[in-house]
């Protein structure tokens, strides 16, 4: 069995009390007390996570934007320098090998963040796929530690703890300040539904970058938190929401695609899914009672006739409620806002209403003062 992968600041956590679990070959705190506080922290105010398994790989030189464009699914000429880009690395199916967010560093020089579990996968797509150009790739995930600030606070706290400028950084943009006498890059970018900043740092400051948020008073939360904020905000989770075999059609995240722009690897396949439909698509429930469906748990539709199967299934703390994701098969995809639907949970069939992501309507029941 391969040993698991430590985080820099294992020991760090560890002082912290808390608990770890594995996850993605990495063993990762998965909280420090309870995950449902640490949930509501982030909606609340402001919590801090250490997501430094995340993998960095930097692409540079001429053919740079040529290369990139060509192998990624948004339009990455309309990124400038200084803003980040959502998008997909799909294979000539339209699979998602990995969803990443891209930093434009300069004209010609990019900085991908990839999922820990793909950054081999990644790393080798990406070199394959280069030859011929005149670019470089090199994998910088051993070199460099990612911490994140999230929630309504965080760019106050964070100000406040590192002494920086935050205001000027929108959304989806970044900034390089210099922090302990290294260059970094903090970006306003997240992956909880909040506001928030994501700080890449080498791995040499990360610890004093962890100890000054500790002195402000920034507590931690750990993954099963990330996980519950994720899923409230409907942000897909690669090999649930998305994967080899779930397209971004079928995962309704086509704004991530460039369709004007030049071709690009699998965009025959999700062109046709576009214009023709799909074999089905992923959808947002909420789960009546206390038992939590869990991937791979039959969909029954309103007729009782088996039509897909979930994708992740939770708590949300927001709503005390157990929600989730489905595939659901294109044939039932329009009856799915009727009453009636149900998950089998072995012995057992537990009813569900699709809708709008938990975090959606909850900030739309805001907006209109109910």
């Amino acid at each position: 069995m391969t040993e698991l992968k430590k985080l820099p600041l294992r020991n760090f956590h560890a002082a912290n009390n808390a608990k770890f679990a594995p996850f993605a070959g990495w063993e990762m705190p998965v909280s420090y007390g309870s995950a449902l506080e640490e949930h509501l922290g982030v909606r609340q105010h402001a919590r801090a996570f250490d997501v430094s398994h995340m993998g960095e790989i930097d692409v540079s030189g001429p053919d740079a934007l040529k290369f990139l464009n060509g192998l990624l699914t948004n339009d990455l000429s309309k990124c400038e320098i200084g803003c980040a880009q959502y998008t997909f690395m799909c294979n000539e199916q339209g699979g998602v090998i990995d969803d990443l967010i891209v930093y434009r560093l300069a004209e010609d020089g990019y900085f991908l963040c990839v999922n820990a579990s793909n950054i081999t996968k990644d790393y080798d797509h990406l070199t394959e796929r280069k030859k011929g150009l005149n670019c470089q790739v090199l994998d910088l995930s051993n070199s460099f530690g990612l911490l994140a600030i999230q929630g309504p606070a965080s760019a106050t706290l964070l100000a406040n703890s590192l002494e920086i400028e935050t205001t000027g950084i929108s959304k989806m943009r970044f900034s390089q300040p210099l922090l302990f006498g290294e260059k970094t890059i903090l970006a306003r970018t997240g992956y909880t539904g909040e506001d928030g900043f994501e700080i890449y740092c080498s791995n040499s400051i990360v610890e004093r970058l962890a100890e000054s948020f500790q002195s402000s008073g920034i507590n931690w939360a750990g993954l099963a938190a990330r996980d519950s904020l994720r899923l409230e905000a409907g942000f897909p989770l690669h090999g649930h929401e998305i994967s080899e075999k779930i397209t971004p059609i079928q995962a309704r995240l086509g704004w991530a695609v460039g369709w004007n722009k030049p071709s690009f690897l699998g965009d025959k396949m999700l062109c046709y899914e576009k214009e023709h439909g799909s074999e089905g698509y992923v959808g947002y429930y909420e789960a009546i009672g206390r038992r939590i469906p869990r991937a791979g748990a039959i969909i029954l539709d309103s007729e009782g006739t088996e039509s897909g199967r979930v994708l992740s299934g939770g708590y949300s703390p927001s709503c005390s409620r157990p929600i989730g994701t489905a595939w659901i098969r294109e044939e039932a995809w329009v009856n799915r806002l009727t009453e009636g639907w149900k998950v089998l949970l072995r012995d057992q069939e537990i009813s569900i209403k699709f809708g709008p992501p938990v975090l959606k309507q909850i900030r739309d029941k805001t907006q209109r003062g109910l």
